[in-house]
């Protein structure tokens, strides 16, 4: 990757950076309750994922787009409870981006929703993570969207070519750099923090 200008400010993903997360864990859920959800993609589709992660549908309407995939009742609150609990904190990543707080601006930029959201703050305290959050439902764009790295500098006062973007999906790295971010994309923890650490000049 080509530094064009010295970075100051470094803007993580969440998921499956430094949160991981996994939908199987809601999946068995619905299995033990005799629904079929074929793919993500599927899961997606017809709970209106991404109308709730852009804003457009409150957390009660989204509990109750999971309550109507079923034919029987399901308690809203055990809906609840389910769709917050597939995370799991990536400690060696969460560690690195403390370290890098006390140098650099640090922020968090994430396509996700609000209940979501809510519970990573509560959960694993992610609002002390860095200097700011962002998340796709409070700006009703989603990476690679243009908008949301507008939304992130507006915020975070952040210059384009001075702040570097990590997140593990190439598309959304490409967005980040047509916005005239740096970009980097993560795929193993080491290789990372060891890459990103030779960009900063840190080895």
């Amino acid at each position: 990757m080509a530094v064009q200008q010295a970075i100051k400010n470094i803007v993580f993903d969440v998921g499956r950076v430094l949160i991981d997360f996994n939908y199987e864990l809601l999946f068995r859920f619905f299995e033990e309750k005799q629904l079929v959800i074929h793919s993500v993609q599927d899961f997606v589709e017809r709970t209106r994922l991404t109308a709730y992660e852009t804003g457009q549908i409150s957390n009660d309407e989204y509990i109750d787009n999971l309550a109507q995939l079923f034919d029987v009742p399901v308690n809203p609150e055990t809906l609840r409870q389910k769709w917050v609990q597939i995370f799991e904190p990536i400690d060696e990543m969460l560690e690195w981006a403390a370290l890098l707080k006390e140098h650099y601006g640090v922020f968090l930029l994430s396509n996700t929703s609000a209940l979501h959201w809510e519970y990573l703050i509560s959960e694993y305290e992610l609002d002390q993570v860095g200097h700011g959050m962002l998340a796709s439902f409070e700006v009703g764009a989603l990476k690679p969207d243009k908008a949301i790295f507008r939304a992130a500098e507006q915020r975070f006062a952040l210059l384009p070519g001075e702040t570097l973007f990590i997140d593990d999906l190439h598309e959304n790295v490409r967005g980040a750099i047509s916005s005239g971010w740096q970009g980097f994309h993560h795929t193993r923890i080491q290789d990372t923090k060891k890459q990103v650490n030779t960009i900063l000049g840190l080895l």
